[in-house]
């Protein structure tokens, strides 16, 4: 049982590795299994996908829920710093940007996989539900910044994605990560934001400009 749990974090290690670096398109059965981590005196075979994921496409749902876990733990440590933070709205969700940010720009390889994921049809298909399900207490925090009528599920999915472009961005070396834009960034997200706020949210959160 150790032995086959042990092949199980392989196997997503190696899928995670090889869908960040290439696409779902390298990330063959064949090289999912040959190409990375492997067990010592263990001689690996594509079977081991079949037998303890039933099929590739569940072995990338498992390796989507196994980060989604992590970042979602990350993000509830966010919520927990907004909740006994002090200061206006605006200055504590730019708080909270930076930690999210920080993971993102430190956790390259997991990141590029969650995006590449994130817009395949597998996330539509077999872990939409379980995503909102697991980010339910993340949204549950910021529902009462917005108005009543606002899609919060939606508009926190839309924010996490664009903060998610910008760190493929980096990734890529097309945008650098430094005191210059990463206020830009975070203006980009509240402006995607701040139109959905409640009025009385929206008069107390902007005391302070990030430009």
């Amino acid at each position: 049982m150790k032995r086959e749990q042990e092949l199980r974090e392989i196997l997503i290690h190696n899928t995670v590795r090889l869908v960040a670096e290439g696409g779902f398109e390298k990330a063959t059965t064949k090289a999912i299994t040959f190409d990375g981590e492997t067990l010592p005196d263990m001689r690996m075979n594509e079977v081991y996908i079949y037998r303890i994921f039933g099929n590739k496409e569940h072995l990338y749902e498992a390796a989507f829920e196994c980060l989604a876990e992590e970042f979602a733990e990350d993000l509830q440590r966010c919520v927990e710093y907004y909740r006994d933070a002090s200061g206006c709205v605006r200055e504590r969700l730019y708080e909270v940007f930076l930690r999210v940010w920080r993971f993102a720009i430190n956790n390259e390889t997991q990141c590029r996989f969650y995006i590449r994921y994130y817009y395949s049809i597998c996330f539509k298909g077999q872990s939409l539900a379980g995503h909102n399900q697991r980010f339910s207490k993340i949204v549950n925090c910021f529902r009462p910044l917005f108005k009543d009528e606002a899609d919060v599920v939606a508009i926190m999915h839309s924010v996490l994605t664009l903060l998610l472009d910008f760190a493929n961005r980096v990734y890529n070396g097309d945008l650098a990560d430094d005191d210059i834009n990463r206020p830009h960034i975070y203006n980009v997200l509240y402006c995607a934001m701040e139109s959905y706020f409640a009025e009385e949210v929206r008069k107390s959160a902007n005391l302070r400009r990030f430009v």
